[in-house]
């Protein structure tokens, strides 16, 4: 990843994690690794444990950063959650979902959109 994706990406996260401690998550683990990929945020809001993806665009050029989070990307990310559920050993009855925060960085400041529950676990 270049530099200047890479310095987006952060600055995208780092607005998303505090946009979310505003409203109220508590932030359980960022950029949660294993072998089949990566979660950018695992947060708690109330009593759901929410797994976060989030896309940051300086540009329209290239769609809007939710349009991102294709169905295999979402695929991805429902197995990566499996896997961290499994190895925290908690069970599926826990209320789980997957949230998407759009930051697009435009000349007259940040624009965040929180999308709750943008798709299910299937």
């Amino acid at each position: 990843m270049g530099d200047n994706r890479k310095a987006l990406g952060d600055r995208g996260e780092d607005l998303a994690v505090r946009y979310l401690l505003k409203r109220g998550y508590k932030v359980i683990e960022k950029n949660y690794r294993c072998f089949l990929g990566e979660i950018d945020l695992i947060a708690r809001d109330k009593g759901t444990l929410v797994f976060v993806e989030i896309k940051a665009r300086s540009s329209a050029r290239f769609g809007l950063p939710q349009e991102a989070v294709s169905p295999f990307k979402q695929r991805k990310l429902i197995q990566v959650a499996k896997a961290y559920m499994a190895e925290r050993h908690l069970g599926e009855a826990i209320a789980t979902r997957f949230d998407v925060v759009a930051v697009q960085l435009t000349p007259s400041g940040p624009e965040i959109e929180l999308i709750k529950d943008a798709f299910q676990m299937g």
